[in-house]
């Protein structure tokens, strides 16, 4: 008995709501989870982006990224600064690259559709999932200590034991039931998890200030010797500061990249701005002094266990050298470092990649099925080999940045610079040549060449850093600056490139809502927005009123009744269609009520 090719496909198929299928059936890249947002599913205030921050700040990675700063020679001194300076320039770019999804409530992919990052996912799924794991352990072993003592059967050369591999399998088993909340139902679940790791935090923080009495040698000046490398000087200092800025970078340049998938859920455009521009620098570099400071007392206490970079290493090293009542306090400090990885894994990564994963296949995969490849693909991304030191952890995050500080670039100047923040909605979904995103034979050639531009000369540097390979001076000391001159090079290339060949339809947008995303307009509206409207138009509407998209947030609109709609259409002798205005830079044509809108 063969199989039924076209009824296995069918079955395959993303189920679609009743009332949302007409807006589905206009393209083929559509589906509900890449749509632009309604009004109805954007939930996200600013104190949700308090939250997610917090909740994706205070984490195993940001912990060990901090402490790990001192690895590159750095005084502890030195370390808060580069998180400051770090911090803070997290903090502008994921501003900027929040715009689209803040003001055209569209996702990362459906503006940038980039196959690399669907990779980026799967490495830092598979990454932090590996964190999640050693929790795990740390969380059993503080039930049964016998984890500890497991028989290991694997290789030397991999750097685990099968306690680690065993405990990463049931972190990434328990993240699945956890794919089934929907995105736009995160507010809840990240304020719950910033309270719990927070508090966690601080509790390390104050037990460990209390136990030392005081910060522990390495704030005390001991640092050089029990980092055991020599502090850096002059130049070598400066070059070591850049470096670390880099890697604070890295370690989330992802979540940088990928901002407009959240914002894309404010309730208002502005709702992002102010909340990220205080709590991403406040939260990243609390987060380090948190993490170097409990590194610091542990090397007073436990100099035996050398320096415990992680978390979970220093909460096995503390029930190690207690009693009864550390096993209790170990449990509950892991029990909530594992809350905050679930959380960072599956919004910042999982989510992520299933958000990509459901925009370049619509109509086979949701985010939800999206997210659990990304969780799966864990497994063969062999986390374990990337995290085996905090040099090592060093580099992997310089390395990211390498090719995202460019890409980040190359954004944000053709959104703000280039396109003036106009974006014509319907044409994301056309994947024809019709549409004016078309370009040449369906790519846009500057990008990937200011791209290249901007990744040639950080090349060298980044294969040395994850090699044996050998680069001039000075090709190591221009891939300490990744990050940041990456994203100006990649930037500046494609603006000028833009400006001698200059990119077709800049400016145009849709005449009027056609996913009904801005919210007093639904998709069976006649009237173009900001229009007049006719009082039988719309049941209840002022006649003369404007239609504004931008206030109407949360408020829903009464569809015109059919019989109105046809006698609209009768006197008018036009069918409902989607049009395009173009509207070119400096052209007086622009009409005033895109300049209402905001547009």
């Amino acid at each position: 008995m063969g199989i039924d090719r076209q009824k296995l496909l069918r079955k395959l198929q993303v189920r679609q709501n009743e009332e949302e299928a007409e807006i589905w059936q206009t393209s083929k890249w559509l589906n509900r989870d890449n749509v632009p947002l309604p009004p109805s599913r954007r939930t996200w205030g600013a104190w949700s982006y308090v939250g997610y921050w917090v909740a994706t700040g205070v984490n195993i990675s940001g912990w060990t990224g901090g402490s790990s700063l001192l690895s590159l020679g750095l005084s502890v001194g030195q370390a808060m600064a580069v998180a400051v300076v770090g911090q803070c320039l997290v903090a502008c770019c994921v501003i900027l690259t929040g715009l689209v999804g803040a003001k055209w409530h569209v996702g990362f992919p459906m503006w940038n559709r980039l196959l690399n990052r669907i990779i980026l996912s799967f490495t830092w799924s598979s990454t932090q999932a590996w964190f999640g794991g050693q929790v795990v352990k740390t969380l059993i072993g503080s039930i049964w200590p016998s984890i500890y003592t497991m028989k290991n059967i694997m290789p030397a050369s991999t750097a685990m034991t099968s306690a680690d591999f065993l405990c990463f399998w049931l972190f990434l088993i328990v993240s699945v039931p956890l794919l089934w909340v929907p995105p736009e139902n995160f507010r809840k679940p990240f304020l719950a998890t910033a309270v719990i790791s927070t508090t966690c935090c601080f509790a390390l923080f104050i037990w460990s200030l209390a136990r030392a009495h005081g910060a522990g040698p390495l704030v005390k000046g001991d640092e050089s010797t029990i980092v055991g490398v020599t502090p850096v000087k002059g130049s070598a200092l400066a070059w070591a500061f850049f470096y670390g800025i880099s890697s604070q970078m890295g370690q989330i340049c992802a979540g940088i990249l990928n901002m407009s998938d959240y914002t894309r859920f404010a309730v208002r455009p502005g709702d992002q701005i102010l909340s990220q521009a205080v709590v991403v620098p406040v939260m990243g570099v609390l987060t380090c002094l948190i993490g170097i400071v409990c590194t610091s007392v542990a090397a007073q206490f436990y100099p035996d266990e050398g320096l415990l970079w992680s978390p979970y290493d220093l909460l096995t090293a503390i029930q190690m050298h207690g009693g009864n009542g550390a096993r209790a306090a170990v449990f509950f400090a892991s029990l909530a470092f594992l809350v905050s990885q679930f959380g960072i894994n599956i919004a910042g990564n999982a989510i992520s990649g299933g958000i990509d994963l459901a925009s370049l296949f619509p109509k086979y995969i949701d985010i939800r099925r999206g997210a659990i490849i990304t969780t799966v693909m864990a497994l063969p991304m062999c986390p374990w080999a990337l995290l085996s030191g905090a040099t090592v952890y060093i580099s992997v995050m310089s390395g990211y940045a390498t090719f995202l500080g460019p890409m980040t670039g190359l954004m944000v100047f053709d959104y703000v610079l280039v396109r003036k923040q106009k974006m014509k909605l319907s044409a994301l979904y056309d994947g024809s040549p019709d549409s004016i995103y078309w370009y040449w034979r369906g790519v846009n050639w500057r990008a990937p060449v200011a791209w290249v531009v901007g990744v040639a000369p950080l090349f060298p540097g980044f294969l040395q850093s994850v090699s044996t390979v050998s680069v001039p001076l000075g090709a190591t000391h221009v891939y300490y600056l990744c990050f940041p001159l990456g994203f100006f090079i990649s930037g500046l290339t494609y603006l000028v490139l833009a400006k001698l060949f200059p990119v077709p339809h800049v400016g145009q947008i849709d005449a009027y809502d056609v996913f009904g995303t801005f919210g007093a307009v639904p998709l069976t509206m006649f009237s173009e927005p900001g229009a007049p409207m006719d009082e039988d138009d719309v049941p209840g509407a002022t006649k003369g009123a404007i239609v504004d998209f931008e206030g109407a947030q949360g408020k829903e609109a009464q569809p015109p009744s059919e019989a109105a709609y046809q006698e609209k259409k009768q006197m008018e002798g036009a069918a409902v269609a989607a049009t395009t205005v173009p509207v070119e830079e400096g052209e007086e044509a622009e009409s005033t009520r895109y300049r209402e809108l905001g547009y």
